[in-house]
Parts: structure tokens; C-alpha cells; sequence
């Protein structure tokens, strides 16, 4: 803590602000004190947050909820406003250390102490998550530290800074669930995963996926292989925690306890009374006495002493002068939900995706909301052998699987072997095209030879967009406002079409050199790929509509055999004997992929995400047998595995990369794997 410069504001919002108390994920971080003369830590918001969509669509989602959360543990949110001439978010004020500069000048705490931590944070997680907010930004440094316990900081800003283009890679990876690296849906077991991270880097002074072998670099993307793969290191765990922090640490989020589980297994709630102040080690109590003295020197002439440990100055019933315009706003947005809510039950227009809280968050549960106008098939098909065209997709959540053939899209809940809907198809493509579904899984598209096919699962109400033209593809954008169409021909050799899912209205087209038959978003939504009939796949940026690059050779692959990894600015494609990652806007080689001598040509390619895995259909040359080859993304060579790969082709991956779709060539049947290749599930009658 020191002085204002003359350089700093003085005020913002309805706080005056009175000292520098460093900086933070959003920018400077003041202490400041609202009219009625109470401490608040007031964050200058850095404008590229603030005009960030993605950030203030986030803030918005979690600060109504978070502002609702009162404890002992979380230091309230007092107030924001993103689109003020200087935008500011302003919490209650805790004059104490965090928990990642504690712990790396005082040492790690004693075991007594990592209970209290524990059961402080447990608690502060049970009422978030009971006001449906996740904090998805939990780590050292948003545990503050004082002489009353810990505090959880950060309420209603980890999942914008997660959304934010400015931050999106930001996060630290050791302190983050393996679904969010996979960019899989935002839910409480998160932070539970993160919790547990937390307590051992308390316990110990490091991660638990913070050191690899000697031989290879400790670079972010090898702690992001270790969250997903490898197990964590609990040696220096105390015993007592031991098991608590293990089951936190699962790779599953369905098998990490709850907050209230957890908080119940440490023996409950910590008591009213403040902890005794010798709850810290001598060191740690040094470095809050430190922060505590700071506050004195700068602070306390203006705002007098310190509140005594666990008072709380700001009261559930008070709210401060600067959030009238919140209110508003929070009461407009309100009515609008309810008027929006009566005109869904009132009147249907098929105007566009309903969307959820994610890409992976299908607010179509398949089995119970599927139209009665969308029959299963009585005898569905459950035979592809070689002779027969199919292709697959998995829905947004994972828990469907789109059969698309020649007479439509049957559409699967592969758990229990259970044909769900049957979407008929009288102009379907001979090959098929594979379904594609909106990001809330509502929405099913089948490529026609008269334009694309809409279907709403849950009316049953379909509509052809783009009806004069012979669509070969489709797919949503991530946040489900675009519908991208793959054409066979157009005159001005634009032949990817962008529509808009509210209008149904072309709002643009982006170049190539010969027809598309497959397209794909990447999972950020900033670029877009289509493989052409011809061999070649274009990449085009989101932003602008311009044309990045394109990899010309794919030896004559189909034109669905690519993949394209977000965030690594390349492209997975077959080329010869081998499957090449290839920067698009050079058409570089930057690295390879070979199956094993006598395997077989690479035919398809997928990348998942959660396993970081590239996973590649083989056919013998000048043979109908085939096999699958599986490597590690980073390194290119083959995954050292105790299994032997099924034989799959086509093949489809779900979109958190955690399960692998295809048909088992030795016997016709549509199975199910996960990464491990353990079989999950398999189409039956």
C-alpha cells in the first residue's frame, strides 16, 4: 500500500479513493471509501475489459448472484460500473496478504492452519455455488489472508476474465479443472478442482502438476498436459487432508465432492468467533501484522482503525449509492426475461438458437424434450457395414450421437443404446454430410441438395435456409449467432455463405477456389475452415471475413479430413503416409504424425482437446482393412499404451475432445470410446 501519485484518480464511481494497493487481472486496485466512510478495494477496470463483449456478457451473467453472497469468507461486491468514462468494480476491503505471496515469503502453513483455510474457503464455495455462481478464476492469489481467515476474492469476475478475449489464456493451468482447459461447460465441481490445488500449494509451496521430467521444458502447455493426463503429486499433503484433496483433484468433475460435502467432511462450519490470532505460524502472522501496520500508516488518518476481525461493514440490508443505475438495470433485464419467457410458451418462431451458459451447455436434454412430430425409427439401424454411407456428430453436451445417412439424421442417446428422434431428409446428399447442432443443442442442420435443413428438437418445426443453392455442409459458431453454408458453386467463387440464425438472413460470403464439402468453427469461434472436394482446406478469420490461408494437399483425402486446433493456429490433415499439423497461412509443415511401419494411410484425423491427442483413421493400402493410430499432440509421437486401438472409420469426435465416435469396421456397429479407448457405449437394438 503507498500514497496516490498526482498521476492517479482521486475518485471513481461514488468511492474517494485514498491509497495504491497494487494491481490486479483488471488493472490497478485502489482502497477507497464510500460516503458513508467505509473501506471498499475499488479496481480500475483497463478498457480493453470493459469493452471486451465477451467480458461484460460474463461480468453481467455472475455479479447479480455474487452481489447476493454474504459470509464471513467473502468480502462482498459492492458495486461496478463497466460503462462509465473510467469503468470500476468496488469489494469490501481486507488489509491482509495474499495466499500466493504469503506462502512464498513466510513458508507453507501447518497443518492446523491448512484446516482452517480449508473449511474457510468450503464455506465461502457452498454460498457461491448456492446463488448459482462459479468462481472458475480460483487460485493462490485470490485468497486473501488476514487475522479473522481467509478471504475468497474475485466474486463475479472469474468467469468474465474467462470469457474475455483480453484473458482467455490467462488462467494459470495448474489451478485449472481439466474440462475448462478442454473448453467444456462451466459447473461448481470446477472450483472444487481448483480448491484442491489450492490447499496443496498452501501445504507444500508448489502445484500439483508443476514439475515435469528433467528432460522436457516446464512450459504452460506441459503443466496443460499434465492436468489432463497425469496424476497429481500429493507428497508433503498432511494426512488429514490427504483424501479430502485427492477426490478434489479427480480428472471427473462428477467425481469431485460438493462444497457443502466437503465443508461436512472437515467437520462443518468454522465457528462465529474470529480464530485465535496465533491461528497463523509466526512468519505468516509477521507478514499480516506488515500489511496491518501499511494500512495504519496510510490509510488510517483518513479512515481511522482498522475494523476489528470478522465485522463486517457492509451489512446485507445496505447497499452503497453507487449501484441505483445496477438496479435498474437489473430490474429491466427482469421484466424482459419474463416477457421473453410468456412469448415462448405464447407463440413459436423458429428465430434462432436458444442458447445456453457454453458451447458444451445443451439446454435440450434429448430424452425428454424432443417434439412428438420427431418419432425415433421403430427398427432403427444398427448395421453399417462397409457398403454403407454414414456419417457422425456428436450434440453440444456430448450425450447425443447424429447418425446422418441417406434418408436423414437419426439422432441417439448412446448411454442406453436408445434411438431418441428421427429427422426425415427427402434431399439429403449421397455421400451424407454430417448433422450439425447449435451450440444449445437445440437446433439439428442437414446439408440438402435444395439449401440447408433447420430442424427445432423441440417443436418440431423445420425451415430450409439457403433454398435455391445445393448445400454440401454446415455448422453454428460458437456462440450460435452464424450459420456457415458450404455450396458447390457460386459465380464469384465465394462459396462459404454466413447467416444469421435471428433473420435467417445471408450477411456474408468468403472466397475460395473450388466447392466446399465440409466447414467447422474452432472452438473460440475465431477462425473457420472448409475442405475442399478438390483436396485443399481455406481458413478464414471470423474477424473481417479474410482469408488466412490454405493447405492445398491432402492427397486425396476426403473432404471432411481435417481438423483444426484451436488456439494453435494449424491444421490436421492427411497427407500420403502420414497425418501433418500445417500453419494454414503458409502452407508450412510444422509437424508430424506417422502411424507405425505396415499400419496403414491416414483416411481422417480428429484432435481432442481433453486428452491432447491427435487420433487418425488407417486403411491398409489397396485394402479394406483398417485401424486407428494415436499420438500426443505436443510431442508427435505415438501414445505409449497398454491397449490396442479399435478399428474405426468414420470417425467423430465430441466437442470436449472427450469421446471418440465411429464405426468398427469388423463388424458394422457404431461404438463409443473414451481417450483411453475403453469402450462407453455402443448403438444396438
Amino acid at each position: 500500500m503507498r500514497p496516490l501519485t498526482p498521476d492517479e484518480p482521486d475518485r471513481l464511481g461514488g468511492f474517494r479513493l485514498i491509497a495504491h494497493l497494487g494491481s490486479g487481472d483488471l488493472g490497478a486496485v485502489y482502497l477507497g471509501v464510500d460516503p458513508d466512510g467505509r473501506p471498499a478495494a475499488v479496481r480500475a477496470v483497463r478498457e480493453e475489459f470493459a469493452a471486451d463483449p465477451g467480458f461484460r456478457t460474463g461480468f453481467a451473467r455472475d455479479a447479480a448472484g455474487a452481489s447476493r453472497v454474504r459470509g464471513r469468507f467473502t468480502p462482498p461486491l459492492l458495486g461496478h460500473d463497466l460503462s462509465a468514462a473510467h469503468p470500476w468494480v468496488a469489494t469490501g476491503f481486507v488489509a491482509g496478504p495474499c495466499l500466493r505471496d504469503l506462502v512464498r515469503d513466510a513458508g507453507p502453513l501447518p497443518e492446523s492452519c491448512l484446516l482452517i483455510l480449508a473449511r474457510g474457503l468450503a464455506e465461502a464455495l457452498e454460498r457461491l455455488h448456492g446463488q448459482g455462481c462459479v468462481h472458475r478464476d480460483l487460485s493462490p492469489a485470490h485468497v486473501l489472508v488476514d487475522a479473522a481467515g481467509p478471504r475468497l476474492i474475485g466474486l463475479g469476475i472469474g468467469r468474465a476474465l474467462a470469457d474475455s478475449a483480453a484473458r482467455r489464456d490467462a488462467r494459470p493451468p495448474a489451478y485449472t479443472a481439466p474440462e475448462y482447459l478442454a473448453g467444456r461447460t462451466v459447473l461448481p465441481a470446477g472450483d472444487l478442482f481448483s480448491l484442491g490445488a489450492v490447499l496443496l500449494f498452501a501445504a507444500t509451496g508448489r502445484t500439483p502438476f508443476g514439475a515435469g521430467p528433467p528432460s522436457q521444458p516446464d512450459d504452460q502447455a506441459s503443466v496443460v498436459r499434465r492436468v489432463l493426463r497425469e496424476p497429481p503429486d500429493l507428497s508433503g499433503l498432511p494426512d488429514a487432508l490427504r483424501g479430502l484433496v485427492d477426490a478434489c483433484l479427480d480428472k471427473l468433475p462428477e467425481n469431485r465432492p460438493t462444497a457443502a460435502r466437503l465443508l461436512d467432511e472437515l467437520g462443518g462450519p468454522l465457528p462465529e468467533e474470529p480464530p485465535e490470532p496465533d491461528w497463523l505460524p509466526p512468519r505468516s502472522r509477521a507478514a499480516v501484522t506488515r500489511a496491518e501496520d501499511s494500512y495504519r500508516s496510510v490509510a488510517a488518518p483518513v479512515l481511522g482503525p482498522l475494523p476489528r476481525p470478522g465485522f463486517d461493514p457492509f451489512p446485507a440490508s445496505v447497499a452503497p449509492g453507487p449501484r441505483r443505475r445496477g438496479r435498474t438495470l437489473l430490474r429491466l433485464c427482469a421484466v424482459v426475461a419474463v416477457l421473453l419467457l410468456l412469448g415462448a410458451v405464447g407463440v413459436y418462431t423458429l428465430s434462432g438458437p436458444r442458447y445456453g451458459f457454453g458451447p458444451a451447455a445443451s439446454s435440450c436434454p434429448l430424452r425428454d424434450g424432443v417434439a412428438e412430430n420427431l418419432p425415433p425409427p421403430v427398427d432403427p439401424q444398427v448395421d453399417f457395414s462397409a457398403d454403407t454411407l454414414v456419417e457422425l456428430s456428436f450434440s453440444p453436451d456430448g450425450a447425443t450421437l447424429a447418425v446422418t445417412t441417406n434418408d436423414g439424421v437419426t439422432l441417439w442417446d448412446w448411454r442406453s443404446s436408445l434411438a431418441v428422434a428421427h429427422l426425415p431428409n427427402d434431399r439429403a446428399l449421397l455421400p451424407p454430410a454430417p448433422a450439425a447442432f447449435s451450440p444449445d443443442g437445440c437446433l439439428v442442420v442437414q446439408a440438402s441438395r435444395q439449401g440447408a435443413l433447420v430442424t427445432d428438437l423441440v417443436t418440431g418445426r423445420s425451415r430450409s435456409v439457403a433454398a435455391e443453392t445445393q448445400v454440401l455442409a454446415a455448422a453454428f459458431s460458437p456462440d450460435g449467432r452464424e450459420l456457415a453454408l458450404a455450396t458447390d458453386s457460386d459465380p464469384e467463387h465465394r462459396y462459404l455463405h454466413l447467416y444469421d440464425t435471428v433473420s435467417w438472413e445471408e450477411t456474408g460470403s468468403l472466397s475460395g477456389s473450388g466447392a466446399l464439402a465440409d466447414v467447422r468453427y474452432t472452438r473460440d469461434g475465431r477462425t473457420v475452415a472448409a475442405g475442399e472436394s478438390g483436396g485443399g482446406v481455406v481458413a478464414w478469420r471470423t474477424s473481417g471475413q479474410h482469408r488466412i490461408g490454405m493447405v492445398r494437399d491432402r492427397s486425396g483425402a476426403g473432404a471432411g479430413a481435417f481438423d483444426v486446433v484451436s488456439g494453435r493456429e494449424g491444421m490436421l490433415v492427411p497427407r500420403g503416409d502420414r497425418v501433418l499439423l500445417v500453419d494454414p497461412s503458409t502452407d508450412r509443415e510444422v509437424r508430424e504424425f506417422v502411424p507405425a511401419e505396415d499400419n496403414g494411410v491416414p483416411v481422417d484425423v480428429v484432435y481432442s482437446a481433453s486428452a491432447d491427442l491427435v487420433v487418425a483413421a488407417l486403411l491398409g493400402p489397396g485394402t479394406a482393412d483398417a485401424g486407428l493410430a494415436v499420438w500426443d499432440f505436443g510431442s508427435g509421437e505415438p501414445e505409449d499404451t497398454q491397449w490396442t486401438p479399435p478399428a474405426l472409420f468414420p470417425i467423430a469426435i465430441s466437442p470436449d475432445g472427450s469421446r471418440l465416435a465411429g464405426v468398427r469396421q469388423e463388424s458394422g456397429e457404431i461404438a463409443v470410446y473414451d481417450m483411453e479407448m475403453t469402450l462407453m457405449g455402443l448403438l444396438t437394438e
